[in-house]
């Protein structure tokens, strides 16, 4: 009986290690993840995306466009915004055939309006507006 009472003993307490063991290792791997994401952190998924690709907003206004130069990298965008008070245009040069960057003849957009276009090759685009040629600008894409 003494026999059979002691090997109990070694099996209650053995299974007593495996489970105090189990629950450290549980509580280590816890531990880990939870810093490895902490919540409220510019470490949590939710800040983890892609950055959003630049936007610079060039104005046409009555005197022209604003800024009239601009320096970008490839994948972002120019938003062109008409705050002349009348219908303006964007059109690749060279004027009058506007034929170097055809993806910048955006044609006529009413005042108060804008038209996007992002940029995805190196190079230097020069536009104008076709009803007024003397208001140009230029991008370039680095």
């Amino acid at each position: 009986m003494v026999c059979y009472t002691f090997l109990m003993n070694k099996k209650y307490l053995l299974g007593i290690g495996i489970l105090f063991i189990v629950a450290i290792v549980g509580i280590i791997t816890w531990k880990s993840i939870k810093n490895a994401h902490p919540v409220g952190t510019s470490k949590s998924l939710a800040h983890q995306r892609a950055p959003l690709p630049k936007e610079v907003t060039v104005t046409l206004s009555k005197t022209g466009f604003s800024p009239s130069q601009v320096t970008i990298t490839v994948g972002s965008a120019i938003n062109w915004k008409n705050i002349s008070g009348s219908q303006q245009t964007v059109n690749s040069d060279n004027y009058p055939t506007n034929q170097l960057h055809r993806e910048l003849n955006f044609g006529i957009f009413a005042s108060g309006s804008s038209v996007t276009y992002t940029f995805k090759r190196l190079g230097t685009y020069g536009y104008h507006n076709q009803l007024n040629p003397k208001q140009h600008g230029e991008i370039v894409v680095k």
